[in-house]
């Protein structure tokens, strides 16, 4: 990472940012090396009408009721039942420009909109478990290794065929 003084106003000196960025430069936790290729997903088979899809989002959506998302660092995930009203959701999410998502939320989790495509037979269903996260956890490994894992076993488990994403 280069520092370039034009373009990147600090109050630090040197010293200090060479520091930081060497730092940086040492956290294997925020870099993400494939030990074996993806899988990838089999074909589907069934039309779109037959699917139940589910959402996943590192938006940082979650019920109001839930406990709110740790702003830096959390690789913890909530549940959205798919029944849930808007008015019971609210974001925690805070690293990215959240304003439209605020006025209209199905803008970052389009659960509205799913819903619509259900009622015109578009799609099978809306699964009843759909899933939220944050975006912006340094511990890459700790997402790939726990969070994922547990978000794919959820799906699974709730028979999800097609799961739609949405970055936060």
């Amino acid at each position: 990472m280069k520092h370039v003084d034009s373009t990147m106003p600090t109050n630090h000196d040197r010293q200090t940012i060479e520091a930081q960025t060497a730092k940086s430069h040492n956290l294997e936790a925020m870099t993400l090396t494939w030990r074996q290729a993806p899988q990838i997903a089999p074909v589907i088979d069934k039309p779109l009408s037959d699917l139940r899809v589910a959402i996943a989002a590192s938006t940082g959506v979650h019920l109001r009721t839930d406990k709110p998302f740790i702003l830096t660092g959390d690789a913890s995930y909530r549940i959205i039942p798919g029944d849930a009203d808007y008015r019971d959701l609210t974001i925690s999410h805070v690293r990215y420009p959240n304003q439209a998502a605020h006025r209209d939320l199905d803008v970052v989790y389009p659960l509205k909109t799913l819903r619509y495509m259900a009622e015109k037979n578009i799609i099978g269903e809306i699964s009843p478990v759909n899933i939220s996260w944050m975006g912006h956890v340094p511990r890459v490994d700790v997402l790939i290794e726990v969070t994922a894992k547990q978000i794919a076993e959820t799906l699974e488990e709730n028979q999800v065929d097609l799961v739609l994403l949405s970055p936060g």
